[in-house]
């Protein structure tokens, strides 16, 4: 699968594509990758350097090859079984296994109303979406929740937000 593809599977059934903060968990992806072959993990640059479930970009174990990227701004992190469970960017859309979180998500949902002071901002833009999802996630951060992902659902419609219907005042 594509990287974007293994990170949806493991958001949808377990936590989120590996995150690798230490030796400890580098040897635990290690021994997960298939013998011989480059496995997707949670990291990507955009043009910096990010953590699929947003965890601080501190540890690293790059290969010793040079990565050849050119002009791509938008890289994804595979790590190597063969090759010490050292990490590589490699284009997103390549086709590799993936390595999620083990543990299985616990979901919650919580249903919210927003009183937006400007009717010409179209809440399901996804550059909007995308906008207050950071914002949320910043606030959870800054109070001190950790291992936390949201993300928005999609309606059948494809909409995450709807305007309320204003209620008719009942007549007497």
């Amino acid at each position: 699968m594509s990287w974007s593809s293994g990170q949806r599977y493991c958001r949808e059934n377990f936590r989120d594509l590996a995150t690798v903060r230490n030796v400890t968990e580098k040897q635990r992806v290690q021994n997960l990758v298939p013998s011989g072959q480059w496995a997707w993990i949670g990291l990507f640059r955009d043009p910096n350097f990010f953590w699929s479930d947003g965890s601080s970009f501190f540890f690293s174990h790059w290969d010793t090859v040079r990565n050849l990227l050119g002009s791509m701004e938008v890289i994804c992190g595979a790590a190597s079984m063969h090759r010490s469970g050292s990490w590589r960017f490699l284009s997103c859309e390549t086709t590799l296994p993936f390595i999620c979180y083990s543990e299985p998500v616990k979901k919650h949902v919580v249903k919210t109303t927003m009183k937006i002071d400007h009717p010409s901002v179209n809440m399901n833009n996804t550059t909007v979406r995308a906008e207050l999802l950071k914002k949320l996630q910043d606030t959870l951060k800054e109070k001190g929740v950790t291992g936390v992902t949201l993300k928005w659902r999609e309606q059948p419609d494809g909409n995450v937000f709807h305007k309320e219907r204003k209620r008719q005042k009942e007549e007497l």
